[in-house]
């Protein structure tokens, strides 16, 4: 049995020991032995996620989890665009375009996983790649080369470290200049997150010279809890996959895709009269006035700050309000059998987005039928 990193505690280093001897109260020994559906086979099931480690050095970002391993389809997801075989998962990356983004902060990106370890470097693909074809502009990410991790390993403690419990890590040797802003990131970065990656049920963020962040999230009789640092949150989540039209497909960032794509409304069982946003994993700043968070593969600006308008972002929207149609009752309380209606949008008022007016047409509309 592998040793699991304990992301309990803001120490680094601590492990969980599995021969570690178990006290069993002798009060316990009478009671009935639970089933497969009880609690623990529900979170052995459905819970028990992988955790991931993001940690930002001097010299590295590393990125570090205990899920599966890689395997050459996703080595191909890797150094080839649009042929991830993620299609209307929770999965949050697609196409290989999500990886290629770290090239903003490394030059010569690292991926170890104990399935093996490859290292990408721009210049000596441009170098090989030229060879062949005349070209100006070379891809970065097209050409790996293997790498021993066991010798990285030799010269980095911190990799040697996370190599003791970790599946799959990525290491980033980081440009000039870049690491202040990525702390700056990791400290803002929003803890939310979680609730749209299933998969992910523990992240740490470790900075040099800040507090380490911890953010748990787990399900309690169809309610998730999220917790971050002292921060304690309740939620519902629901899902919706949606096939997108071919007007929308073009419009989308990825013509090419089979169409499926995840919608995903997060309610917050103590913040429903709150204005929500839309989000593409990460937060915008539209506004779509439905409380919590809606999130879905939206068509953004270049900063993924704001929708655009357009066919995908209508359609999704669209479908999106079929779903916050469906599921509104579910937050109704025994207690307080109208607490649904505080999710509603508000009434319409000057300076409403397009696509916050759309949501409530549609909505309401959805709800009158």
């Amino acid at each position: 049995m592998k040793r699991q990193y304990d992301f309990s505690s803001a120490e680094r280093g601590r492990f969980h020991r599995p021969n570690a001897k178990l006290n069993v109260p002798a009060s316990s020994m009478g009671t009935a032995w639970e089933g497969a559906s009880g609690g623990i086979g529900r979170f052995v099931v459905d819970g028990a996620g992988q955790s991931i480690l993001i940690r930002l050095t001097e010299r590295f970002l590393y990125c570090a989890d205990d899920g599966k391993l890689i395997d050459k389809h996703g080595v191909k997801g890797l150094i080839f665009a649009h042929m991830s075989s993620k299609r209307g998962t929770s999965e949050i990356g697609r196409f290989g375009l999500g990886f290629k983004s770290v090239l903003g902060v490394s030059a010569a990106p690292e991926f170890f996983s104990r399935a093996g370890s490859f290292r990408f470097d721009g210049k000596r693909a441009a170098k090989r790649i030229r060879q062949t074809v005349p070209a100006k502009r070379c891809p970065a990410l097209r050409l790996p080369v293997p790498i021993d991790p066991r010798n990285e390993a030799k010269s980095d403690a911190e990799l040697r470290e996370l190599m003791g419990w970790a599946t799959n890590i990525v290491r980033l040797p980081l440009k000039v200049g870049v690491h202040d802003d990525l702390a700056a990131q990791m400290r803002e970065f929003p803890a939310e997150f979680l609730l749209f990656v299933p998969h992910v049920r523990y992240l740490t963020l470790e900075a040099a010279g800040d507090k380490s962040r911890e953010s748990t999230l787990r399900e309690e009789d169809g309610e998730l809890r999220l917790d971050a640092g002292e921060d304690s949150s309740r939620w519902r989540s629901f899902i919706h996959t949606h096939q997108l039209s071919d007007d929308a497909r073009a419009d989308s960032r990825s013509p090419d895709d089979s169409g499926d794509v995840r919608i995903a409304w997060a309610a917050p069982l103590d913040g429903l009269n709150e204005t929500g946003y839309f989000w593409a994993f990460f937060p915008t700043h539209t506004a779509s006035l439905l409380a919590g968070i809606l999130n879905a593969p939206w068509k953004t600006n270049e900063d993924r700050l704001n929708l655009l308008p357009g066919p995908c972002n209508d359609e999704l929207i669209d479908a999106a309000a079929k779903l916050a149609a469906k599921a509104l009752p579910k937050l109704s309380l025994p207690t307080d059998p109208a607490k649904h209606l505080d999710a509603l949008p508000r009434r319409e008022e000057a300076g409403d987005g397009e696509h916050s007016r759309r949501l409530r047409e549609k909505l309401l509309a959805a709800l009158r039928d």
